[in-house]
Formats: structure tokens, sequence, C-alpha cells
């Protein structure tokens, strides 16, 4: 598994990433980013950006518009919802 810190190496295809919390688990191709119970959720494209309605996410270079659920920037992106984390970590 590897790190969600971790920005200098990308991970190997179809392999986890752990959360900030430690505890969350995401797919390699994902955000980690924190839900609306304050659990991590996973924004299901690489290097997200977490919306901070804790619901939705945008890709990278966009910020959240969520007057109008869309991502803002020169093109016209769709606004996504997160996806439950895969399962949580043993400790």
């Amino acid at each position: 598994m590897v790190y969600a810190n971790s920005h200098e190496e990308k991970p190997p295809v179809n392999s986890e990433i752990i959360c900030p919390d430690g505890v969350s688990v995401c797919p390699s191709t994902s955000t980690c980013c924190i839900s609306v119970d304050g659990d991590y959720s996973c924004c299901p494209i690489e290097s997200g950006v977490c919306c901070s309605d804790h619901i939705h996410c945008c890709p990278k270079h966009y910020k959240c518009d969520l007057k109008i659920f869309k991502c803002d920037r020169v093109f016209n992106a769709k606004i996504l919802s997160m996806e439950p984390s895969l399962n949580k970590v043993e400790i």
C-alpha cells in the first residue's frame, strides 16, 4: 500500500492508498477526501480536489462551484460524487 501523502512516485495500477487517518483505504487511482460523517471517502479520480460540501470532488486544477454543482475552470467538467472507502486497515 502507498500512503496518500506520497505525491512523488505514482503507485502501481490496482494498488491502494491509505488515507491520512491511517485507517481508510482507497484505490490508487482515487483521492482521499473527508466525507460528511468525518470519515474518509474516495474521490474516483487521482489528484482530485475535495469539495467543501464533503460529498463531491473535481479534477486536479479545477475548483468546486457548489452553487451550480460544476467544476470550474476554462472547460466544463462534471462534478463527481465520492464513493465510500474500500475498507479499513486493521491496526
